[in-house]
């Protein structure tokens, strides 16, 4: 077998043996959030200011993980059911990224580098805030696409959105959580593998010229990552491995990757222009691409290419 294939094999399979247990748990936690934590009710234990229901929705992924293909119909079902727009818009681009398992993921893939771990929430944050904070103040209803009523049961296809109906119980319910968790599993690890295949590929036969003319400059490396993570559709729980192989790139560039990927891709595009109105969907595919493109620019402007673990072999002590 030639060299080439052997090393091709050899980095996708590495990625996908690396990520893949973040993503099984990520899956698991999140089947276990949709059997167990609907929407009903969660709106009494929010706080009454505006800021404090941005702030909740931003933080609420640390306790309701939910991977960014389920996160749309799960939103929509907040609106229904009374959670005030400003904590659902900003859990919806938050919690892919806040929430202990893809934090984790990304403090492994990076080798205990706290400065992406830290980057990647300033990427997710500011856009929940500022996109929040504007289009919180209108109702549920004008948020919505015309015509889109707020009781109709809506899913992602992948198993994330079990829809209406009863709960069931006992072993009914784990038989439930675990098919739930088996389908999400099966549907994201597609696109692991994919995303996987790409980052091998890109690595093993493009001329290394080529990467290396990207990845000398910010100004291109930056915004070239930012498209690939639109493209490879990486789940969040998964990400940050794809994105710590591309080792030549500058850290801001690897950041712009899994800064992206959880609000923008393939997948949440054609769910962003169905289901919300046309200013919010444009806004949607807008203010998360402009925000993190200026986080990784101000990333690399401080810290440069390396991070908090410059200098540190394998990562901060």
């Amino acid at each position: 077998m030639p060299a080439e294939l052997v090393l091709f094999a050899t980095i996708a399979t590495a990625i996908v043996i690396e990520a893949a247990p973040f993503l099984l748990l990520g899956c698991l936690l999140s089947a276990v959030f949709e059997h167990c934590a609907p929407a009903e009710g969660l709106e009494r234990y929010l706080p009454r200011s505006a800021a404090g229901q941005v702030a909740a929705g931003c933080l609420a992924g640390v306790l309701l993980p939910t991977c960014e293909c389920g996160v749309v119909p799960v939103v929509r079902r907040f609106l229904a059911k009374g959670v005030p727009p400003r904590t659902a818009l900003a859990f919806m681009l938050a919690a892919p990224v806040a929430n202990p398992v893809v934090l984790a993921s990304t403090w492994v893939a990076f080798r205990g580098d706290l400065s992406m771990v830290l980057g990647r929430l300033a990427c997710v944050l500011l856009p929940a805030v500022l996109l929040g904070a504007h289009f919180g103040r209108r109702p549920a209803r004008g948020l919505l696409r015309h015509g889109l009523d707020l009781d109709l049961a809506m899913g992602c296809g992948c198993g994330c959105d079990a829809g209406s109906g009863a709960k069931p119980r006992g072993l009914a319910a784990i038989r439930s959580i675990l098919s739930g968790a088996g389908a999400e599993f099966l549907h994201m690890g597609a696109f692991l593998i994919a995303g996987s295949l790409a980052a091998a590929a890109i690595k093993t036969f493009l001329p290394a010229s080529w990467l290396a003319a990207v990845a000398a400059s910010p100004l291109l490396a930056i915004p070239a990552m930012m498209l690939l993570a639109v493209l490879l559709s990486v789940c969040s729980e998964a990400d940050a491995f794809v994105a710590a192989s591309f080792a030549t790139f500058p850290a801001a560039a690897r950041l712009a990757f899994i800064g992206l990927g959880p609000m923008l891709d393939l997948k949440l595009i054609p769910l962003y222009l169905a289901v919300f109105s046309p200013r919010l969907a444009k806004a949607l595919l807008l203010v998360p691409a402009l925000a993190v493109l200026a986080v990784c620019l101000l990333f690399h402007l401080l810290l440069g290419s390396g991070g908090l673990s410059a200098g540190w072999p394998g990562g901060l002590p």
